[in-house]
């Protein structure tokens, strides 16, 4: 399932990002090469890892990663904007709040595909274009590697080429590549005709509470988690919120046990728990969610 981590609730996720960071230096450091990217602390953190990004992470029920990406607002410093800015020969790289770059692509594992069937890739991708859909984002930036451009060019997707294709690398033991900046537009059409194309039809989201979550193997349609991550972002006092309003579509899906009146009454004593409620209760697992009696009698 994937997660999606930012500074409203990466304190929830430290081990996990500090595997991410290892995993990404293991990737494109020691095995494939990037020598500038070396760090002493055998972390791949760079200047883009900012509490502006936005980490999309595909887990497994260990919680080891599978692959991840990240994504970066290019109203802030970005790969296009600054170090591969002389890349860009046909504009200048975009500057919008409403446009973001994608980078830091990697798989640990290309044949794993999950008990839904898909593949780490398909997962991260799509995950990330319904978090540009839900956040209103128009497009999305990135230099992208020669080999990915003719599948990408498959799709039904409107894209801009930023600059050529270029050569890169090769010195100083470096690897050698291809790639070229692109600028790929985003929208509830492009994203449903695409997920319609590879039949990407159950949920693959997790609830992004890291640790704390009572449902850490438990896939969620993308409306129950954007409106988690929305409601930590206007009120990230309010965690236990979340947990509790989490472990109520834990209990219920379970049917483990049901919240005694005592305890629905110290929770929705909290206005902003009480509002919160009402609006994610219709939306957990397709609608289908079950009003334990409890709460009924609120």
């Amino acid at each position: 399932m994937i997660h999606i981590i930012n500074s409203h609730n990466q304190y929830l996720y430290g081990d996990i990002l500090d595997q991410m960071f290892d995993l990404r230096h293991k990737i494109f450091v020691e095995e494939k090469g990037w020598k500038k990217l070396e760090r002493d602390s055998k972390l791949d953190i760079d200047q883009f890892d900012t509490d502006d990004t936005v980490y999309f992470l595909k887990l497994d029920k260990d919680e080891r990663i599978l692959g991840g990406m990240r994504l970066v607002p290019t109203s802030c410093p970005t790969q296009l904007g600054t170090i591969f800015k002389q890349w860009c020969h046909f504009q200048d790289p975009p500057e919008a709040a409403n446009i973001w770059e994608w980078s830091r692509y990697f798989i640990v594992d290309k044949k794993y595909r999950s008990k839904a069937g898909y593949p780490v890739f398909y997962e991260l991708f799509f995950s990330i274009l319904e978090y540009a859909v839900h956040k209103h984002i128009i497009a999305l930036t990135g230099f992208l590697e020669a080999i990915t451009l003719p599948r990408l060019n498959a799709l039904p997707w409107e894209i801009e080429y930023l600059g050529n294709i270029v050569t890169y690398g090769g010195r100083n033991g470096e690897p050698k590549g291809k790639g070229a900046a692109v600028k790929v537009s985003v929208d509830k059409r492009m994203l449903r005709i695409t997920k319609r194309m590879k039949k990407m039809t159950k949920p693959y989201f997790a609830l992004p509470l890291g640790e704390e979550s009572p449902a850490p193997h438990r896939v969620f349609n993308s409306n129950v988690c954007f409106q988690f991550l929305d409601f930590m972002e206007q009120h990230p006092e309010h965690i236990d919120v979340m947990i509790g309003i989490a472990t109520i579509f834990h209990d219920q899906r379970q049917g483990s046990r049901e919240f005694t009146r005592e305890e629905a009454q110290n929770w929705l004593s909290n206005e902003v728990a009480a509002e919160s409620y009402r609006g994610f209760k219709d939306q957990a697992f397709g609608g289908q969610f079950v009003l334990p009696t409890s709460l009924k009698e609120q």
